[in-house]
């Protein structure tokens, strides 16, 4: 639950309750906040795709998937460079799917070998957790 709350709650959701943030102290505009959006989605997609090829431990996706979303999301706050934003949103985007793909994988694995399957939708819930903590991050912060 806690992967998928980082993964996707800051990893995918977190910049939209930013984006006010961004607007009032980087004067960024409605349309490059699109192209943000659209850099973070395509490096979803890359990701989930590019899982098909990947070969390595779940345990070892998933720590440095997380380690490299805190990093991209923090590097927004620190680098000016709107060309450079859109490479770290796409990255975070891979992170993201990479944290998503594997955690859950591992997790599901995991039930279904305890018997324990009832409690699958619980790590998905963690989706929700991180958008809300996100926003209510973001809210505190205005």
């Amino acid at each position: 639950m806690l992967t998928l709350a980082v993964a996707i709650g800051i990893g995918r959701f977190a910049f939209t309750p930013i984006l006010p943030m961004m607007q009032k102290d980087a004067g960024q505009t409605l349309a490059a906040a699109g192209w943000l959006a659209s850099a973070n989605y395509v490096g979803y997609f890359i990701g989930a795709l590019s899982a098909i090829w990947i070969r390595a431990r779940s345990a070892a996706i998933v720590r440095g998937s997380l380690a490299a979303i805190a990093f991209l999301t923090a590097g927004m706050g620190v680098i000016e460079y709107p060309l450079a934003w859109l490479a770290l949103r796409a990255l975070a985007g891979i992170a993201s799917a990479w944290a998503l793909v594997f955690g859950s994988a591992w997790v599901l694995r995991r039930l279904s070998a305890m018997d324990s399957h009832r409690l699958g939708g619980v790590v998905f819930g963690g989706v929700g957790l991180g958008t809300a903590l996100a926003g209510g991050l973001c809210l505190v912060l205005l």
